[in-house]
């Protein structure tokens, strides 16, 4: 199963890298942007990414340097901890929140397609388990 579920995380990167590229984006930057849409007006700081992605500080920081110079996020030193640097979607970011997001959604239904109602709940609540473990 292990060799399935790698086999899949790797065609769905590839998928998103190649629709990332003609935004000038990658997968992981579309993917940033779709999490820090979703969280609204919740304070959402560096370190939030990096748990939510599971990457380290170095990847996430020089993620989020990157999406900084291509005006995607803002990242200011948070007014409550000086350590903690808080995130926010630029103009020019929220306005590809819509393309990202009907993309993932396309995405999902693709996965699920051919399955039941009861059979894509069970996928996604072994996906949630596997996700946990």
């Amino acid at each position: 199963m292990g060799g399935l579920l790698r086999d899949a995380t790797n065609q769905m990167t590839q998928e998103l890298n190649n629709f990332a590229r003609p935004y000038g984006l990658t997968g992981m930057q579309m993917s940033v942007i779709d999490y820090l849409a979703r969280r609204g007006a919740t304070t959402t700081y560096q370190v939030d990414v990096e748990h939510e992605f599971e990457i380290q500080r170095s990847t996430a920081s020089l993620l989020v340097r990157r999406m900084v110079d291509r005006e995607l996020v803002t990242r200011v030193v948070a007014a409550s901890d000086s350590r903690k640097r808080q995130l926010q979607l630029t103009t020019k970011g929220r306005k590809l929140v819509p393309v990202i997001t009907a993309h993932l959604d396309q995405q999902d239904q693709k996965m699920v397609a051919g399955l039941s109602p009861e059979v894509a709940a069970g996928f996604r609540q072994a996906l949630q388990k596997i996700k946990q473990w």
